[in-house]
């Protein structure tokens, strides 16, 4: 099985009506259309998305093209799902070193999460996602801490944080039954070219 996980694209962080759970940005728009583009000829034969509105928002583009559902599936959603607001690596970052290497030290629990519940959940979710035939492929909307989730637990790394995936990026996997190896990561020269 082919898995494409896609990191959302821009969210508007600042969205006055959603601030907890923002849509895209132009950009980010921009960059769905990048990933749909991208996509469009690879073969998907499902879509799945975080039930989070960004990572929703950047699975359409694809769904349209294809004429596919896009199947939501609770363990795909950031660890910051239940904050009041959304706030961007960028702006963690530009609130200071201390803030931000607090951050980076342990980016589940910073966001109010148990650790081995989130991997837990998103570990269930990439399972429940495998669950397929072995010739589906099959692109994941997520973001980016599922996204270093899988990644460091197909590379049986301890900690979580060591991608830095970009907006509307693209990481793929292929399943094998229970075994998974990484194609590639954080793929991003499609954002550049026309959708």
């Amino acid at each position: 099985m082919k898995l494409t996980l896609v990191r959302h694209g821009r969210p508007d962080e600042d969205h006055a009506q959603r601030p907890h759970d923002p849509p895209l940005r132009e950009d980010g728009r921009r960059q769905a259309e990048a990933v749909a583009a991208l996509l469009e000829a690879e073969g998907v034969t499902r879509i799945v998305a975080s039930p989070l509105l960004r990572a929703h928002e950047t699975a359409l583009p694809l769904a349209a093209r294809l004429g596919l559902p896009v199947h939501a599936i609770d363990g795909w959603a950031e660890a910051d799902r239940h904050h009041a607001r959304y706030r961007s690596t960028e702006t963690l970052r530009a609130l200071g070193d201390a803030e931000w290497q607090r951050f980076l030290a342990d980016p589940v629990r910073y966001l109010g999460v148990d650790p081995p519940a989130f991997r837990a959940a998103v570990l269930d979710a990439l399972r429940l996602t495998c669950n397929g035939p072995d010739e589906a492929h099959v692109a994941v909307f997520t973001h980016g801490l599922p996204i270093n989730v899988v990644l460091s637990h197909v590379l049986g790394l301890e900690r979580i944080v060591h991608f830095r995936p970009g907006y509307g990026s693209v990481t793929r996997l292929m399943a094998r039954g229970d075994r998974l190896g990484i194609v590639s990561v954080n793929e991003t020269a499609h954002r550049h070219l026309p959708a």
